[in-house]
C-alpha cells in the first residue's frame, strides 16, 4: 500500500467554546477552501486521527489584525468537548496532498521547493532551499550553504527557472546579493 503524502494546512492555536470547537491558524488558502465531511488528519505521537470537518467558518473579531484573518473556528464531528479539544491545542492539521488544488503554470507549493538546489544561471551552486517566507509583497527564498544563510527574492527578475523534475531553481542574483 502506498504511503500517503500529507500537507499541514493549519494549527490548532486552543479550543474555542464548551462543545468541542477549535481556533485553527491557517497554512495558507487550503483549509478556507474545505467543506462540511472532508477529512483532516492529526498525529498523537506516531499514530495518524482523522478528523472530519462538522463545521468550518472564519473567526469573526472586531479589530481585525492579518493574523486574525488568518483564524478559523473549526468543528470536527469526532470531538464533543472542550476537554479533547484541548488535547489538541497546538497541533498541525494535515491533508493528503492530492486533496490541493492544481496551481497555474509557474507557481508551487512550498513543500515542493524546499530541499531543491538553487545554482546561478551561470551553473555555480548557491546551496539548499531550506524555508520560504512569506512577506505580503512577494516571497523569500532562504538558501543554506555551509551554514550560511542567502536570503532571495522571490520574484521573476531573479529566479529564472523552476525544474522541479531535476531538483533545482536557477536564479540571477542581483549585483551586491551574492
Amino acid at each position: 500500500m502506498e504511503k500517503t503524502f500529507l500537507i499541514a494546512v493549519g494549527k490548532v492555536v486552543k479550543a474555542h467554546g464548551v462543545r468541542g470547537a477549535l481556533k485553527v491558524l491557517t497554512y495558507g488558502e487550503t483549509l478556507a477552501e474545505m467543506s462540511a465531511g472532508e477529512k483532516l488528519f492529526s498525529f498523537e505521537g506516531e499514530a495518524e486521527r482523522q478528523l472530519t470537518i462538522a463545521s468550518l467558518r472564519p473567526k469573526s473579531a472586531g479589530a481585525w489584525i492579518e493574523t486574525q484573518k488568518r483564524v478559523w473556528i473549526a468543528q470536527f464531528e469526532e470531538i464533543e468537548s472542550r476537554e479533547q479539544a484541548e488535547a489538541l491545542t497546538g497541533k498541525d492539521l494535515f491533508i493528503d496532498k492530492d486533496r490541493l488544488p492544481g496551481l497555474p503554470s509557474g507557481e508551487y507549493y512550498h513543500f515542493q521547493l524546499i530541499g531543491l538546489s538553487v545554482e546561478t544561471k551561470e551553473g555555480e551552486s548557491l546551496g539548499t532551499l531550506k524555508a520560504v517566507f512569506e512577506t505580503g509583497s512577494n516571497d523569500v527564498y532562504v538558501v543554506e550553504s555551509g551554514g550560511k544563510e542567502l536570503l532571495i527574492p522571490a520574484i521573476e527578475e531573479v529566479v529564472c527557472e523552476v525544474d522541479l523534475l531535476n531538483g533545482k531553481i536557477i536564479v540571477d542574483l542581483p549585483e551586491g546579493l551574492a
